[in-house]
């Protein structure tokens, strides 16, 4: 256990002066980090994306605050600094950060320079990871909320919620709310137990509650209480177990499953323990942990990593630390690669011959009439998008349908053979026009007029004219041409999510994030479409609300989810909006609506009457400023409800409705692939057994499967069969295990079984696999199959297949529980050699001059074998 007066961490072994990350867990890690390491602070915020990537922003030397900006790579363990461009904060300390990993962005609030009560900051700033720039999203002229230092801040939904801090003499206690979609900020009413005011507590978000903990103002806080987002309700916690009663402040505190984590901070002293709220039980209690413990510290930063939380820097009240450390609360697994893999093979398949290959369709971008494509697979396409995979099959089928009138009438075809492919009828309907023909608006091509629907094209015989010739000309026979109105950049981004689930938004302009929105819609990819909706609502500015607006208006139904967040940024700008020269271009009737909305929402307004919000911990009372928005949440009594518009339409809600994000499918998708052995393009034969596989997947996630496949000289890749040799030592069954693997990653827990993990635990090294997440996997099952009724059996198989992770693991069972498994008649039958091998495992664990656990008759004397005695 850590503890700050006794320091009785257990400790692991040294090797060369570098301590080993112990093997019990839970356990702490010290991060030996090169590069460019950040100057020893505290005060700094930290924020993580990808699970990978730690940013660092701001902090305090003990003189100055930072304004710079760092990252740490977590898997390789080097430090960058980033020269970022754009609005960048000011430099500043106990401020807030807060990640959003589905926009792909860090947002950053308030905090106070190094004169702390009089520089105070209420600024709210927006990184960029991808492009790494910053921007500012509300005006800090603006006083709602208050300057302040030491508040939190977290994100719900498309929401950020700010609380607590201090002005330097005072803590209010007002709750505010930054709408992300209309770049407002909102003071909310909130009613049930509230908190006294604080800094430098701890705020976690946990389905529809915000906890906080801890903090300091009048007195030190040891406290829990929730914040309910849809009620607005404060509930305090009543906890047991350690005592928290001396408060505690500038700690760190993650939530993982139904437990908080709380390490450091100080109430009187810095500590270095660890403590562990069951949010169940609401028990306190301390946790026994291994490694060397991180020295008692407060006001360092801590994120949440998968099974881990992560730390850096601080201060022990005599120096400032720029040290990192990684609290394991479960043994470490490699990461998932299924993504990963399937993105690399994406990228690989544009660039390199061999695996373009195993690609039998090009996605020519621009209608085919530039060079540009994607290169991909029609079984992901089957299974991922649909209506692109049967665009290509048509595609397919009208290649053959030329090649056969070109073989029947080769000069009557010539003569009737389209000379564009503008020229040929559409498999879909068009972008533009609706005919297939130009569009004769510029800013409706740009945006996708006609309801965003790209159009697929008939595609012309080879050489004649239509797209790219040469290009064309070099794909092999196997690999269809479809023609997309699409430009390069959106299939870009729309097969990399097919592949790999992954977006990145951050270089998409608004206008090309609504482009691949409508192209989501047609191509009915639900996930994408709905992750575009949502940058699209987040991304939302002035620059750009009116082109959307118009873009949306003019493409009807299947817009109207942007629609309606244009006119809800629109009403709550709508000065700002109306003083574009844009506004001008808008539909008259749109604009008469707009208008009507404004008036309504106006005239609501005015008959509402003037509130004081409560503040508590020596706040100043704020009152409500003019023209600013009634709180959300407020009861009847104090903010009436708005009234509906006299028009046919009624008044638009304050907030947007949540963009609902499907979950993923990607590895469902696949694993159906497998399951219902769709079209398969190879098989693999395990024990006289042909299984059928699908080269794509075989290719992106195995080095050796790849290599038989795409090495176009191989026997196997001329068959179109590989036969794996009975010396493998693998079965059928564990085979198909293993594809499961491959094809749907995780999902191979919900099957695996301990005979089938034995055969796979050296499978990745052997086919070649990324990491070895699937040997981690096959350990943990086999390692919890063990019990004394089994294991000889394992240690005999694994033996004779040469399994030797399975054997080590099986032999130090054995040998830990010998006086259990020496009863079984299983060790009747083990080999010489095995038995051999137990005695002498035996041996070493014994002290001199101690009696052999197997003298009381556990051998009988008559079958031990001659040498063993």
């Amino acid at each position: 256990m850590c503890s700050a007066a006794a320091g009785d961490c257990a400790q692991p072994s040294v090797v060369a002066g570098r301590p080993e990350c112990p093997a019990q867990y839970p356990c702490w890690e010290a991060l030996e980090c090169s590069g460019e390491v950040p100057q020893s602070r505290s005060g700094h915020t930290c924020a993580l994306h990808q699970n990978r990537y730690l940013y660092i922003f701001g902090g305090f030397d003990g003189s100055n605050c930072f304004d710079d900006l760092y990252v740490l790579d977590l898997e390789s363990k080097l430090w960058r600094r980033i020269e970022a461009s754009g609005d960048r904060p000011s430099g500043r300390a106990s401020h807030s950060a807060v990640t959003d990993e589905l926009a792909g962005v860090m947002y950053i609030f308030g905090g106070s320079g190094s004169h702390f009560g009089y520089t105070n900051k209420h600024d709210l700033c927006e990184f960029c990871f991808e492009t790494e720039t910053w921007r500012l999203l509300s005006n800090p002229l603006e006083d709602t909320p208050s300057k302040r230092y030491g508040q939190s801040m977290v994100a719900y939904k498309e929401s950020l919620y700010v609380w607590g801090g201090t002005h330097g003499t005072n803590y209010p206690t007002d709750m505010h709310r930054f709408d992300l979609c209309s770049k407002q900020w909102d003071y909310l009413e909130t009613t049930g137990d509230l908190p006294c005011g604080r800094y430098r507590h701890q705020a976690m978000v946990k389905d529809d509650l915000m906890y906080i903990v801890g903090g300091s103002g009048i007195n030190r806080y040891g406290d829990v209480f929730t914040f309910h987002f849809g009620t607005n309700v404060w509930r305090k916690l009543i906890c047991t177990g350690t005592d928290l009663s001396d408060g505690r402040y500038a700690h760190s505190a993650v939530l993982r499953d139904g437990y908080m984590y709380l390490y450091g901070g100080n109430d009187g002293i810095r500590h270095d323990d660890l403590q562990q709220l069951d949010l169940e039980t609401r028990v306190w209690s301390r946790v026994t942990v291994h490694g060397h413990c991180p020295p008692g510290r407060d006001f360092h930063a801590a994120v949440l990593r998968r099974n881990s939380m992560v730390i850096f820097g601080g201060s022990n009240g005599m120096h400032r630390h720029n040290d990192v450390f990684e609290f394991h609360m479960a043994p470490k697994t490699p990461a998932c690669m299924l993504q990963t893999d399937l993105e690399a093979l994406l990228d690989q398949a544009q660039t390199d011959e061999a695996t373009q290959m195993s690609c039998d369709v090009f996605l020519a971008a621009d209608s085919g009439e530039s060079s540009q494509g994607i290169y991909c697979h029609s079984h992901l396409l089957r299974v991922r998008c649909p209506v692109l995979y049967e665009a290509a099959q048509e595609c397919r089928r009208c290649e053959r349908s030329l090649s056969d009138q070109g073989d029947e009438q080769p000069e009557q075809a010539d003569a009737e053979a389209p000379a564009k492919p503008e020229e040929s009828a559409p498999i879909a309907p068009p972008m533009c026009g609706g005919d297939g023909g130009e569009c004769s608006s510029p800013a409706a091509c740009r945006f996708g007029g006609g309801g965003g629907r790209p159009v697929v094209l008939s595609p012309s015989p080879p050489g004649g004219g239509g797209g790219c010739s040469a290009l064309r000309s070099s794909l092999h026979s196997g690999c269809a041409w479809v023609a997309l109105d699409i430009p390069p950049c959106i299939l870009s981004h729309l097969c990399r999510y097919l592949y790999a689930e992954t977006t990145k938004f951050g270089r998409l302009s608004a206008e090309q994030l609504y482009r691949l929105f409508l192209v989501a819609q047609y191509l009915e990819v639900p996930r994408l479409a709905a992750l575009c909706e949502r940058q699209i609502k987040v991304r939302l500015g002035l620059t750009s609300v009116l082109p959307l607006l118009r873009a949306s208006a003019r493409d009807g139904d299947v817009a109207k989810p942007v629609q309606d967040a244009c006119k809800h940024f629109f009403l709550a700008n709508y000065n700002q909006c109306t003083d574009l020269r844009e506004c001008e271009a808008l539909d008259p009737r749109l604009l008469c609506e707009l208008m009507r909305l404004h008036n309504s929402r106006a005239a609501a307004a005015s008959g509402q009457c003037r509130w004081q919000p409560r503040n508590g911990g020596g706040g100043a009372t704020l009152g409500q400023p003019p023209g600013v928005p009634l709180p959300i949440g407020a009861h009847a009594s104090t903010a009436p409800s708005e009234p509906l518009d006299a028009g046919p339409r009624s008044l638009p809600s304050r907030v947007l409705a949540e963009v609902e994000i499907p979950s993923p499918t990607l590895a469902a998708d696949l694993r159906r692939l497998l399951e219902e052995a769709i079209d398969p393009d190879f098989r693999v034969v395990v024990q006289d057994e042909v299984i059928p596989v699908h080269k794509f997947v075989l290719v992106a996630r195995s080095r050796y499967f790849a290599s038989c496949i795409l090495t176009s000289g191989m026997v196997e890749a001329q068959a179109g069969r590989l036969v794996i040799p009975d010396s493998s030592a693998m079965t059928a069954e564990a085979f198909r295990a293993f594809l499961r693997f491959l094809y749907a990653g995780d999902d191979i827990l919900n099957t695996l079984a301990p005979h089938t993990a034995m055969y796979l635990v050296d499978a990745s090294s052997f086919y070649g696999l990324t990491n070895h997440r699937l040997k981690d996997f096959c350990e943990r099952c086999v390692r919890n199959a063990f019990n004394e009724a089994h294991v000889l059996q394992l240690f005999d198989a694994s033996s004779r297949l040469s399994a030797e992770t399975v054997r080590k693991m099986a032999l130090d069972f054995i040998i830990a529980n010998f006086h259990t498994v020496c009863q079984q008649p299983a060790l009747e039958s083990l080999d010489k050699p095995l038995l051999i091998e137990i005695i002498k495992g035996l041996a070493e664990k014994l002290p001199p001059g101690s009696t052999p656990p197997f003298a009381g008759g556990c051998f009988r004397s008559a079958e031990l074998p001659r040498n063993a005695s």
